[in-house]
């Protein structure tokens, strides 16, 4: 009987002390949370919903940065169940000495498969705009047939005021078109175009809004939507934004660098 007892404790440290230890380990796996588990919990979430594709006479698209990681752009299929992408915009530089990572590959990659491609800056609200406007025009090297270069403008300032912000913005925007000789499109959200930088009209405008609405700026004419950021596309591991142009692909080619 008392080998027995002897036994049963040993048995009952080795099941708490597993115990102990696969606890250890799921509080380090929720905590970390690699970059698969990331990925394998965004595809599992897929599986249970789907983008609500806006329909009608739209070019769709993607726009892309370094927060994608390593994209196969040889599996970026140009058909889809709900939509074909007909051009991608990819993120050059931030701020005034920012180069996006993986810049460089995804710009040369979109070119070997075909896809209208064009370049974009995030605004850094707090740093110079004439640095800023340097820095894109220091990375980033347009062709003809490529999109117009774009501003991604989604912070207010705690420096300075709005009005002085939108002088900034103003003169990266007038830098840019000089030295490409092409007006830049202007991206912001609906709700930070309406509370920061009406009157910036002389600029096409591509807003983001995921509300699922026919129309995201109705008192502007935009030329391009970012619909959602749940996007699922070949090649890319994780989500990814979607975007569409309004108006067929011939429309599109207007716009495009001659």
């Amino acid at each position: 009987m008392a080998r027995k007892s002897r036994k049963k404790n040993i048995y009952k440290r080795l099941f708490f002390w597993l115990l102990f230890i696969n606890s250890l380990f799921l509080i380090y796996f929720i905590s970390q949370k690699p970059k698969w588990a990331s990925s394998l919990e965004f595809k599992l979430k897929s599986l249970f919903s789907e983008v609500n594709i806006p329909k009608g006479n739209y070019t769709y698209g993607i726009d892309v940065s370094e927060y994608q990681g390593v994209i196969n752009w040889k599996k970026i299929s140009k058909q889809n169940s709900n939509y074909v992408v007909g051009f991608t915009l990819i993120r050059a530089t931030a701020g005034k000495n920012h180069r996006d990572r993986f810049y460089t590959s995804n710009w040369r990659e979109a070119k070997k498969i075909n896809l209208l491609r064009g370049a974009y800056h995030y605004y850094r609200p707090n740093e110079n705009s004439n640095e800023q406007a340097q820095n894109f025009i220091a990375n980033v090297k347009l062709e003809p047939g490529d999109l117009p270069p774009v501003l991604d403008v989604e912070q207010l300032s705690k420096i300075q005021t709005t009005k002085s912000l939108k002088v900034g913005i103003n003169n990266w925007l007038k830098l840019v078109e000089n030295h490409f000789g092409i007006k830049p499109i202007l991206y912001t959200g609906t709700h930070f175009y309406r509370d920061n930088l009406k009157n910036l009209d002389d600029y096409p405008i591509w807003i983001a809004n995921y509300n699922q609405i026919k129309n995201p700026l109705p008192e502007k004419d935009w030329i391009m939507w970012q619909f959602t950021d749940e996007g699922i596309v070949d090649g890319i591991s994780g989500p990814v934004d979607l975007d569409l142009f309004r108006g067929n692909q011939k429309d599109l080619n207007k716009y495009l660098l001659k």
